[in-house]
């Protein structure tokens, strides 16, 4: 595998085609000079399951066509069964009900989480959108505490776990359309302030985790 990669969740892929930016993953992976990797599990969420739905047809074909094009290059499930397993048995055996264990992540986050860390470099990351599987690796406590306000029951957490997810490192699309807009791969008919609020909000209302604040905090750099 390459020595530079960026490992796609599904959550940050359907952001892109539900904004029509699918397009700035080609350039983007010119200017990264490494590989963009989806695992067979979310090749299978984005293109097998969605071509089921009408609704999500068309964006299930432009990402076939990436993958087609070798924008993507997909991982196939047998060679990350093994640490998919580990994962899955840490991230959902982390916090419980007085009744029972709480589900946190799914085989598709897995597989990614396995992805990562069958990669022999330390120039990676993993793309992804969902609130959740970023809290379980930035910020367990904070996520321990979400559960509870959440569910408004007591959640039991096992703090030894914790350390488990500390390796990873999670990116969002927003950082990446910022980075396109940056490099000139998107280019939009205004200010760059206002371009870049744009880009930003636009990802928040399609599926990604990233709050007002943070938008305010990163609308005024410097182009």
């Amino acid at each position: 595998m390459n020595n530079k990669a960026l490992i796609f969740d599904s959550s940050s892929i359907i952001t892109l085609a539900l904004n029509d930016l699918l397009y700035i993953l080609e350039p983007l992976k010119k200017l990264f000079g490494g590989e963009f990797y989806i695992t067979e599990n979310i090749r299978v969420e984005l293109i097998d399951r969605s071509s089921e739905i009408r609704r999500f047809m068309l964006e299930s074909l432009m990402i076939k066509k990436l993958i087609d094009q070798d924008t993507l290059k997909v991982v196939p499930s047998k060679d990350l069964k093994a640490e998919q397993e580990k994962i899955m048995n840490t991230a959902n055996f982390m916090f419980k009900t007085e009744e029972e264990w709480i589900r946190m992540i799914h085989e598709g986050e897995a597989s990614c989480l396995a992805l990562y860390n069958t990669i022999k470099t330390d120039k990676k990351a993993i793309v992804i959108d969902e609130r959740t599987t970023r809290m379980l690796v930035e910020m367990p406590e904070n996520l321990h505490k979400l559960l509870g306000k959440k569910l408004h029951r007591k959640i039991q957490a096992k703090p030894e776990n914790y350390s488990f997810f500390n390796n990873f490192k999670i990116i969002r699309s927003s950082e990446l359309c910022l980075i396109a807009y940056l490099n000139k791969i998107i280019s939009l008919p205004s200010s760059p302030q206002q371009a870049i609020i744009a880009l930003l909000y636009a990802t928040k209302y399609k599926g990604c985790a990233i709050s007002n604040q943070e938008i305010e905090s990163i609308k005024n750099i410097k182009v």
